[in-house]
This record gives structure tokens, C-alpha cells and sequence, in this order.
């Protein structure tokens, strides 16, 4: 039987790269889509070298490059975890944020829609603030939101092919070097350096990678209704009280200082979670130890 094909946007990012790997070591061939300056990024190169069968890479230097090298390409899925975030944005930043979170994958959906079995599309519950209705709490969420509305335009007219548009509060891992609240509480940990966090109220909702990686796997593997899924775990991790936890387990404690900002409450979600899917439940555990091992 062979192997099925996967094309992902995405690869050079936290959570597309993880998945990368872990889908040539499953067996998957699979193609990414890379902007060319990614040519020379190691960890993508090491992979061509190690899986040189398996994992083909497109690059480009303009957008109108992409339909003569995809065009002919035989795909089964397609996995958008491309995106330019910032929670705020510049004038001058506009044109970078809807070239990368519509225009980038809205070209290769035209392309690849009607041939695909599925298409997964991440997106964040910053599109939510109500927990369901799209209410997008800043620029970056609300071009996440119109390229969805863009996914759903295809989806209605290609009824072949299922759309699955997943959607994520927080993320981690212990590889993970994101310039997120837990890689730079790590960070600076060991650097022996203070963290300023904006409320000592600050809560997160956290899922581990390799319960994303699961999940998408789920979506591939069993017949799920087209549709928006959320992953979440649980329950809400408290930060100070992390913060207390891991300096009463280790000698070296955790610098902080803690602003007095009003902070909104974590939207509790009306999306439904993926069928099938549980989080981790030992997530705040394998945080902790990232202290102190």
C-alpha cells in the first residue's frame, strides 16, 4: 500500500516542524511549501539528508511561483500551521500579516481543494473572545478568521474533501524556544534572570505538542464530521501558583515580579472538542519539571 502524501505549510515553525518529523518517522511522504531563505535552515536540511525519499521541499521567492511547482503534485492531505503572529500590530506590519495568514495559503487551497481527501487548518481561540463567535481580539486573529472564511467558501463547493479548522489556546514543549510566557520562564531560569509578568491572576490554558501531534493524527486516521474542534486540557494552569510549586521543589528559585494589570478571564470555549481526543492531564507536572531536572 503506499504510503500517503502530506503537504504542510509551516515545517520552519514550532508546531509544523515537530509534526514534520514525526511524520517521516511514521512513514509519510511529505511536502512543504518554504519560503527560499529557508534553503539554508539546518534542522530542515538535516531532514531532507535523513528521510531524502520521503520529504520534498517547494521554494519560493514569489508568491506566483507556487502554482508551476504544486500544480502537478499528488496530495492526500493538507496541514496549514502557517502564521505570522504578534498580538499587536504597526501599520507598516498589515501587508506581512494578510500575505502570511490569507493570501500564502489561500493560493495553494485554490490549487489543491478539490484533490485533497482533508485539509486541517490551525487557528487560535484569540478568534474567540466569546468562546464560539468570531470576535477576534486583535489584527493577527482577524485575518485567521477571514482566511477560515475563505476555507469555508472551498469546503461548500468541494463536498469531497473534509475541512477541519482546529483551534488551540496555548501550546508546550520541553524543545520549545518560542518567545512564549513558559519557554522564557525556563529561560530565564537558567540564566539566573527575573520574569515580569503582567497579573499574579494570570492563567493559562496549556496542551502539550504531543497531544496536538495526536490529534492530528486522529483527524487523518478516523472519519470525522467536517467541522471547528478545539483543544483543551481540562483545566486552567494558575501561574503564581506554578510559580510557588516549582520554588518549593527547587533550591534555585524562580525571579518574578508581578505588574498589577487587569486581565481578561480565559473565554471558557462553546467550540467542541475534537471527538476522540483527550488532553494531557500531567501537563503542569512535565512544566515543573522542566525546572527541575
Amino acid at each position: 500500500m503506499k504510503n500517503k502524501t502530506i503537504l504542510i505549510t509551516g515545517s520552519s515553525g514550532f508546531i509544523g516542524n515537530f509534526f514534520l518529523e514525526n511524520a517521516l518517522n511514521k512513514g509519510f511522504n511529505v511536502i512543504d511549501i518554504l519560503r527560499y531563505k529557508n534553503k539554508n535552515n539546518k534542522r530542515l536540511n538535516e531532514l531532507n539528508k535523513k528521510f531524502r525519499y520521503s520529504y520534498n521541499s517547494i521554494f519560493y521567492k514569489n508568491l506566483n511561483e507556487i502554482k508551476k511547482k504544486l500544480y502537478s503534485k499528488k496530495i492526500d492531505f493538507f496541514i496549514n500551521f502557517a502564521t505570522f503572529y504578534k498580538n499587536t500590530h504597526s501599520h507598516n506590519e498589515i501587508k506581512k500579516f494578510v500575505d502570511s495568514n490569507i493570501l500564502f495559503p489561500s493560493i495553494i487551497v485554490d490549487l489543491i481543494f478539490s484533490k485533497v481527501k482533508k485539509v486541517i487548518n490551525f487557528g487560535s481561540m484569540m478568534q474567540h473572545l466569546d468562546g464560539k463567535n468570531y470576535k477576534p481580539s486583535n489584527f493577527y486573529s482577524s485575518t485567521k478568521s477571514a482566511f477560515e472564511m475563505i476555507l469555508n467558501f472551498y469546503s461548500l463547493n468541494n463536498k469531497n474533501s473534509k475541512l477541519y479548522n482546529i483551534k488551540l489556546y496555548e501550546s508546550f514543549a520541553n524543545v520549545d524556544k518560542r518567545k512564549k510566557l513558559i519557554p522564557t520562564l525556563i529561560k530565564n531560569y537558567r540564566l539566573n534572570k527575573k520574569t515580569t509578568i503582567l497579573s499574579d491572576k494570570l492563567e493559562l490554558n496549556i496542551v502539550h505538542i504531543e497531544d496536538i501531534i495526536n490529534a492530528i493524527y486522529l483527524i487523518l486516521n478516523k472519519n470525522i464530521k467536517s467541522g471547528t474542534y478545539c483543544l483543551k486540557n481540562n483545566t486552567n494552569i494558575n501561574i503564581k501558583k506554578l510559580i510557588l510549586r516549582i520554588n518549593f521543589n527547587s533550591k534555585k528559585k524562580i525571579k518574578i515580579k508581578f505588574l498589577n494589570k487587569k486581565l481578561p478571564r480565559i473565554t471558557k470555549t462553546k467550540i467542541k472538542l475534537l471527538p476522540g481526543w483527550t488532553a494531557d492531564r500531567k501537563i503542569q507536572q512535565k512544566i515543573v519539571d522542566e525546572f527541575i531536572k
